[in-house]
């Protein structure tokens, strides 16, 4: 049997003797684009009846370029199937080359068409013309016209290099140098994530992936060199910059470099290898054993053993098993859905919380009214709604308080603040203070700024020194709807209480949400798993087991609790001086400060 189709027998009925036929059955997907694998490996996948184009990068040409300033005219001789958009899988052998001398006849086309043609230029010292780079990235862009399903590229590596390329364009009348550009062998792929050429045979496979592709890699391993290192592409979530999930390493060498790895997306997938001897065995245990069911789309004929699904070939309490699966399914669907009604919910209820750092005009006025009333002030109202006659410029939020009355001015801008922008809300006071016939107004200037860009990547705080100076010189307030948007988690937490925060409200200057009653701890320099562990020196301030500490960091504070406090490596119940180490129950960054509330 053949390992893709079945090679047909038929019966000599005159010499009663079976004879083979040489007609192999050829499987119509996937259908398999080769570049630059050796012919006994090509003809090892045809005869298994795989569905093949073999193809090329090109071949490396010995250009006569003898003495300066002498220079060949070239054209590639890349090969691609015209419709490359409509193959499954891709392979390639990156160091798999041959080298041809240069003849004229090859590079000049019998016939053309246009007032123009354009070649490439290899000029002395240049002796060998490699043409691959280029034709690398011309295979890019084929692969990029393939959308909307999956395909595979899987290549054997070769050395990280460039090619600078330069283009001669001729008219009737001359010929004029088109510049220089420069394509890596990598080029086919939009990030391959090279580090250093390194060689060796040293070899260690990722013990962490599927049983069936660890087995296969141990199997070839033994006779495979590797020529290139990688690195992990890292991505940032929460802040924290962390390895990128969709790249596996499949094999590292003796220095946990990584040699070889796969990239897994929606369509555009990659598998690197090293350099393997065997390949054709290689490939086609993996093409028939492992790749139909890692790429099961790219498989749709792959038969093997597939009868075993068929009701009558199930295993005992298979069915009962398939039923449960089927409930369990059904509640997971009712259960997701009532979980997606319980998120929409919450997504309304507290979709102020986004407003404010991403609104302006109305919409701003009214989300910053929601957390007035949230921040539990008893009478907040929208000035504009109630005086919308007026022509005067004044407030957009009046809150009636014990002590006076708060007024509120806010804007949402893509900038920062002008003076006049800050200022503005000083003459509505005035005026609001002659109406009153009393001084008890405060003045209070909130703005979402930058609001384009994502919060912490903004200007924080977003005032000059000198609008800060002028703001406590008035008696006015300046805020950021960023602090506040922190300030409702702060709250929640535990860290600041809401009255606290109405009270910080109504002072002068840059308005800071700081916990009070904070006694200085350290900033640790010292920071050890991750930052579970630090090290403090304190002078003269006590910290227990089971303490809880403020943490402070770029302006924003959390709460976390001391686990263990050791000195000099044995653990001890507290310290108030010298060296200390802290066992905290989550991790802090670097550059964070830790305060302590309360007494020393």
């Amino acid at each position: 049997m053949g390992l893709f189709g079945a090679e047909k027998e038929k019966i000599d009925s005159e010499s009663n003797t079976k004879e083979v036929e040489s007609v192999i059955s050829i499987t119509e997907r996937p259908r398999i684009c080769c570049l630059d694998l050796k012919d006994d490996t090509i003809s090892a996948l045809e005869k298994s009846g795989a569905n093949l184009y073999n193809g090329t990068l090109g071949a490396k040409i010995k250009v006569p370029n003898s003495i300066r300033r002498e220079n060949h005219e070239l054209l590639l001789h890349y090969d691609f199937p015209l419709n490359l958009h409509e193959y499954d899988i891709i392979i390639i052998d990156l160091d798999g080359y041959k080298t041809i001398d240069y003849k004229p006849e090859d590079h000049h086309k019998e016939t053309h068409t246009g007032k123009s043609s354009s070649r490439l230029l290899s000029s002395f010292p240049e002796t060998l013309f490699d043409p691959r780079p280029l034709s690398s990235y011309l295979l890019r862009i084929e692969l990029n016209k393939i959308s909307n399903r999956k395909y595979l590229v899987l290549a054997f590596s070769s050395e990280a290099y460039y090619i600078e390329y330069e283009t001669v364009r001729t008219t009737e009348g001359r010929s004029e140098r088109q510049g220089i550009v420069k394509y890596n062998i990598y080029s086919f792929w939009d990030h391959v994530p090279f580090s250093e050429i390194k060689y060796g045979t040293e070899i260690t496979v990722n013990n962490k992936m599927r049983d069936d592709l660890q087995v296969l890699f141990e199997k070839y391993k033994a006779n495979t060199t590797y020529n290139q290192t990688f690195l992990h592409p890292t991505k940032w979530v929460n802040n924290e910059s962390i390895e990128d999930g969709k790249y596996f390493p499949l094999m590292k060498n003796m220095n946990n470099d990584i040699i070889s790895y796969i990239e897994m997306n929606e369509n555009e997938n990659l598998i690197i290898l090293p350099q393997i001897k065997e390949k054709s065995d290689f490939l086609l245990e993996f093409l028939t054993k492992v790749a139909p069911s890692i790429y099961p789309e790219l498989f749709p004929f792959s038969t093997t053993f597939n009868w075993k699904d068929l009701k009558e070939y199930w295993l005992p309490n298979h069915s009962n098993l398939l039923s449960d699966k089927s409930n369990i399914q059904k509640e997971y669907e009712k259960k997701i859905k009532e979980c997606d009604k319980i998120i929409d919910s919450n997504l309304t209820k507290f979709l102020f919380l986004h407003e404010i750092i991403t609104e302006t005009d109305d919409t701003l006025v009214k989300s910053l009214i929601k957390f007035l009333k949230w921040l539990e002030f008893d009478n907040v109202n929208d000035y504009d709604e109630t005086n919308s006659e007026s022509n005067i410029l004044e407030e957009d939020i009046q809150v009636e308080l014990s002590e006076g009355l708060l007024i509120i001015e806010c804007k949402g801008i893509g900038g920062t603040s002008t003076d006049p922008d800050c200022s503005q809300i000083s003459k509505i006071k005035h005026r609001r203070c002659r109406d009153r016939d009393s001084f008890d107004v405060y003045a209070l200037y909130i703005v979402n700024h930058q609001r384009y860009l994502p919060p912490l990547k903004r200007q924080n705080p977003p005032f000059t020194e000198n609008q800060i100076q002028d703001a406590k010189d008035d008696e006015r307030g300046l805020l950021s709807t960023w602090q506040l948007f922190n300030l409702y988690y702060e709250i929640e937490n535990g860290i600041i209480s809401k009255e606290e925060a109405r009270q910080t409200i109504l002072e002068f200057g840059l308005i800071e949400f700081r916990p009070k009653n904070l006694n200085y701890i350290d900033e640790p320099t010292e920071l050890f798993y991750g930052g579970e562990i630090c090290i403090v020196n304190i002078d003269n301030i006590s910290i227990s087991v089971n303490d809880e500490l403020i943490v402070e960091k770029n302006g924003k504070f959390d709460k976390v609790n001391v686990l263990d406090i050791q000195v000099n490596g044995k653990s001890v119940t507290n310290g108030s001086q010298g060296e200390l180490g802290l066992k905290l129950s989550s991790k802090i960054r670097k550059k964070s400060t830790l305060w302590k509330k309360g007494s020393k």
